[in-house]
């Protein structure tokens, strides 16, 4: 015999609703190393270091963002 829930009338082996996971933002060490690898990418050459930053953060806060599912 299955029980339920007064309040919504389900089942209570219902599976529970999915909270949303709050966004991890990058740590600076990531980001560093991958602007590390950005540069290393070019040969080691001469570049804008703060690009390279900026690009490897935007590279993880939208890595970050991806769907598991």
């Amino acid at each position: 015999m299955a029980y339920f829930c007064v309040r919504t009338h389900t089942p209570r082996t219902a599976p529970m609703r999915l909270e949303p996971k709050p966004r991890r933002m990058p740590a600076q060490e990531e980001i560093a190393r991958l602007a590390y690898s950005y540069w290393e990418a070019r040969g080691r050459q001469s570049g804008s270091p703060e690009e390279d930053w900026y690009r490897a953060e935007r590279e993880l806060k939208r890595a970050a963002d991806v769907k598991p599912w």
